[in-house]
């Protein structure tokens, strides 16, 4: 059982949390993305969900980038970053859903963005010629020791929200997850993995008030981007699930949604790192595992469902079927060779409901009933971001 958490003062804490804005670009290359998510799950009947949203700002480097097929972004890695101000083109894109519908796209929109490190905001925002708007912003709470508050505005939602977190556990407080910086390249991520949100949302479903739990992620790759498996879970007492699986495979060269004809040719794949954890609600342990699979199981519905298991040396074990109720799609494209090719890679999110749950974590057998209902977000992602 790893170490909880290790105490931080608030200046430490702070520290972390500035990096949210800035995205490295003294490390940027011409395979660079950028991009600042928001997941959410709203606290319903059975725990947190079936609703879920997404919304995120995603950048690239390139002359021209295309996210979801809007018209092409260009972003310079030699840009001029003024007083801490970076310019750069960005997208924000959303969906929301649940084991009804899902909302893809519900935000679909291009603009110049504009990140500031000293007023800690980032804003993506169009201007229509009726004098609406349409993108997005995110900036530090002022009212909180540290927090964050986000609007959303697309053609088919709108959302105003804040998210904080207690800064007592690895888990509510913004952590540095990964660094690596490399003269072949690297990757930096800051993870607020749960936090508390509450805010409003005018959905396609009608406006509506809601609260739960929240997770967000800062990421900045600074080489190609490349498939993997991740996965994010929580249960009705705030107890969360993860693993992270970058591989490669055939899947490298699939374009669009589609899967191979078999289980066996899916699952065709090398893991290059497998890393996860279960971590209680109560703040009372956390349990890293390094033995995990996350298998599609094809056939099973619209969308496939996914087989997962993880295990570590000291007997602690999780499986679980991930029983997928929707799914959704981002993709980006950059031209490569003056036009002649395209790298492509898409990033499809599944929500799933947990079924079939068992193992031991701690010296706690678990199981559906003593657990409740889990809800979380499956990432598979294809293809190669060159």
């Amino acid at each position: 059982m790893a170490d909880a958490f290790a105490d931080r003062t608030l200046p430490e804490h702070r520290r972390i949390f500035e990096k949210i804005w800035w995205q490295n670009p003294e490390r940027q290359n011409g395979t660079s993305s950028s991009w600042w998510f928001f997941l959410l799950f709203p606290e319903g009947e059975e725990g947190y969900g079936p609703k879920q949203l997404m919304f995120s700002i995603a950048a690239c480097v390139g002359e021209q980038c295309r996210v979801n097929d809007l018209p092409p972004q260009g972003m310079d890695a030699d840009r001029p970053v003024v007083d801490g101000v970076d310019r750069f083109n960005a997208t924000t894109v959303g969906w929301t859903g649940d084991d009804d519908v899902v909302h893809d796209h519900v935000v679909r929109q291009s603009a110049e963005a504009v990140l500031s490190r000293e007023d800690q905001r980032l804003e993506a925002w169009a201007d229509r010629e009726d004098g609406t708007r349409r993108g997005s912003e995110m900036a530090a709470l002022s009212d909180r020791s540290l927090g964050l508050r986000a609007h959303v505005i697309g053609d088919d939602a709108e959302a105003e929200f804040e998210a904080w977190g207690d800064l007592n556990s690895k888990m509510t407080s913004p952590q540095h997850s990964l660094d690596i910086d490399t003269p072949l390249g690297g990757a930096e991520v800051v993870a607020w993995r749960r936090m508390e949100f509450e805010g409003k949302f005018d959905l396609p479903d009608g406006p509506e008030t809601l609260s739960g739990s929240c997770y967000f992620q800062r990421v900045c790759f600074d080489m190609p981007l490349f498939p993997w498996k991740w996965v994010w879970a929580i249960f009705p007492d705030g107890t969360s699930f993860s693993v992270l699986i970058p591989f490669i495979g055939p899947q490298l060269f699939r374009r669009g949604y589609k899967f191979f004809s078999s289980d066996r040719l899916e699952r065709l794949t090398i893991p290059l790192r497998q890393s996860g954890f279960w971590n209680w609600g109560s703040n009372d342990g956390h349990v890293e595992f390094d033995t995990i699979s996350v298998e599609p199981l094809l056939g099973t519905g619209e969308h496939p469902d996914f087989d997962v298991r993880v295990e570590n040396e000291e007997g602690d074990y999780v499986r679980f079927v991930a029983r997928t109720y929707g799914h959704a799609r981002n993709w980006l494209d950059r031209p490569r060779l003056g036009g002649q090719l395209a790298s492509h890679w898409s990033y499809n999110e599944f929500m799933f409901r947990m079924t079939g749950l068992a193992g031991h974590v701690g010296g706690t057998s678990i199981d559906d009933e003593s657990m409740g209902t889990g809800f979380g977000t499956l990432e598979y992602s294809t293809g190669l971001g060159l």
